[in-house]
């Protein structure tokens, strides 16, 4: 699928978005990350404690949402606009699984990708879009016996994926003996330097993301 009047190709989770072959309009060389997204997340524990899911909403920049709303509208399916954003939702979620959805996950020192997306939502909020779906584990994971650890990101970097300020993530049914820190990423000076030298039109190392990254760590006591 191409859209004629637009002369760069898009990077990762753009491609993706976009439902590949779709492009951003030139942008000044330099700037990086090129998008932002603003990150909630709410871990769901069953009844004996164990995180059953993680609950993601990704929130857009408003440049990125006019852009996503106004290519995108005309070429998904459906006839009305929850109807297409619905299908847009459904074809994000399907790209991203061969990214693992842009999220490392650990137990312990266990890497945890047995995992399947259900409930896809896209939804507009003050001009922005709001993209939600649900990391379910193929096994509960039990945070007392390891700490679940968790990070988002977009492994080129194109796309900068922080918890939403003054957000912390929520643990839902989770006891009062667990508690979940956030460490900020501290990247070499090397990395950013790689990063800031990145013009509009190139891809970073596939791995430059996670250098960049907040680590989230869920931990309980018995």
């Amino acid at each position: 699928m191409s859209y004629p009047g637009l002369t760069r190709p898009l990077h990762c989770l753009c491609c993706l978005l976009l439902l590949a072959g779709l492009a951003l309009p030139a942008g000044p060389a330099g700037a990086h990350p090129h998008a932002w997204i603003d990150l909630e997340v709410t871990a769901v524990f069953d009844g004996a404690g164990h995180i059953t899911r993680l609950h993601q909403t990704w929130l857009m920049d408003p440049f990125y949402s006019v852009f996503l709303l106004d290519e995108m509208a005309h070429n998904a399916a459906g006839d009305t606009r929850e109807e297409k954003l619905a299908d847009i939702a459904r074809q994000v979620i399907e790209n991203l699984t061969d990214y693992h959805f842009f999220t490392e996950i650990h137990h312990g020192e266990q890497v945890i990708r047995d995992v399947r997306a259900e409930n896809p939502t896209l939804k507009e909020i003050n001009g922005r879009l709001a993209l939600s779906f649900s990391l379910h584990f193929r096994q509960p994971v039990d945070p007392v016996r390891a700490p679940l650890r968790y990070a988002v990101f977009d492994p080129t970097y194109f796309i900068e994926i922080l918890h939403a300020e003054n957000t912390v993530p929520h643990l839902e049914g989770g006891s009062e003996r667990c508690e979940i820190r956030i460490r900020q990423p501290r990247p070499d000076p090397v990395m950013v330097a790689r990063a800031m030298a990145l013009d509009y039109d190139q891809t970073g190392d596939p791995d430059l993301g996670k250098h960049f990254a907040e680590r989230a760590e869920i931990r309980c006591t018995d």
